[in-house]
């Protein structure tokens, strides 16, 4: 998302995983796949964690430059 010249590393891997969370909570239980937050390790819940992350940053992005790059 080129932010970490603007808002740091450590704040983009905050978001990020802030992100994957609440993908984890919010999005498996309408796709019907487990969690990261549920400890078993399955490839629909590693794509539904970083499809939260990467909209999550995004979001960040909208809201700090006013547009998404």
């Amino acid at each position: 998302m080129r932010k970490n010249a603007q808002q740091g590393v450590v704040l983009n891997i905050l978001v990020g995983i802030v992100g994957a969370l609440h993908a984890g909570v919010l999005l498996a239980p309408l796709f019907g796949t487990s969690s990261i937050t549920q400890g078993n390790f399955s490839l629909s819940g590693l794509l539904l964690s970083l499809l939260g992350a990467v909209v999550l940053l995004a979001i960040v992005n909208l809201f700090r430059r006013g547009a998404v790059r």
